[in-house]
């Protein structure tokens, strides 16, 4: 059961929406990839070995923030639009053929987390000496404790770029964690396994219709009706 809620919520947390600012880069889009996986377990890394290789693209200007997504080998395709001052959202969820169209508040999507303890133990850690340069940008190490609780017990070790401003706003729950810039690689591990997600490109310029979702085909729902169905397909991941 741990495992399945590990890759439910590592499969969501490619799909972040986020809304960027940066000094230099105010839109854009960033490229990232799961570049390595690993497990003791033999089942558990078949499981990995199927996210390997996901892509997860971020597109964002002043209004916008679009994530683009495809899970665990196009089982699971998302795209999330949410508007960066308002935050609110649209998502689109294919999940093996069933197409979900959701609209959501931040009102609504915290009365959705009320009660939930995912994310109440984290804690957020920061080692100057500890440096990288990736795409150009320079990183530092963030070390993040304590996701999911004690059942769980999920961690980040990232390299975060502090001229790429970030705040999360899609997963409830994420936006508990206040980073200073934007992790452009990162491992999120427990005591089965482990995963790396690693920034493969870095534009700053995106097309006219970046920000544009064709929901045709898709059935709407509200953020409630959604959490039903997740919780209904054994999500627990907060939703």
């Amino acid at each position: 059961m741990k495992s399945i809620k590990f890759f439910l919520l590592a499969g969501l947390l490619c799909f972040l929406s986020v809304s960027l600012t940066a000094q230099t880069l105010t839109s854009g889009s960033i490229k990232m990839e799961i570049t390595e996986v690993n497990s003791d377990n033999e089942q558990t890394a078949a499981g990995l070995e199927m996210m390997k290789g996901m892509v997860t693209e971020y597109s964002f200007n002043k209004e916008y923030s679009m994530s683009t997504s495809d899970i665990m080998g196009g089982m699971i395709k998302t795209k999330s639009l949410i508007k960066n001052e308002s935050e609110d959202m649209t998502m689109l969820m294919d999940m093996m053929g069933n197409k979900m169209h959701v609209e959501s508040t931040k009102a609504e999507r915290d009365k959705a987390m009320a009660g939930n303890d995912m994310m109440d133990d984290i804690d957020v850690s920061y080692d100057d000496t500890d440096k990288k340069t990736i795409l150009g940008y320079d990183c530092i190490k963030a070390t993040v404790t304590g996701i999911g609780g004690e059942e769980m017990n999920m961690k980040f070790n990232m390299y975060v770029a502090k001229d790429l401003k970030m705040s999360n706003k899609l997963i409830q729950g994420m936006d508990a964690i206040d980073l200073d810039g934007f992790p452009l690689e990162y491992t999120l591990e427990n005591e089965q396994m482990t995963m790396t997600y690693a920034a493969t490109e870095i534009n700053k310029e995106i097309s006219a219709d970046a920000f544009d979702l064709k929901t045709a085909g898709y059935t709407k729902m509200t953020w409630e009706e959604f959490t039903e169905s997740m919780q209904a397909m054994g999500g627990g991941m907060g939703f």
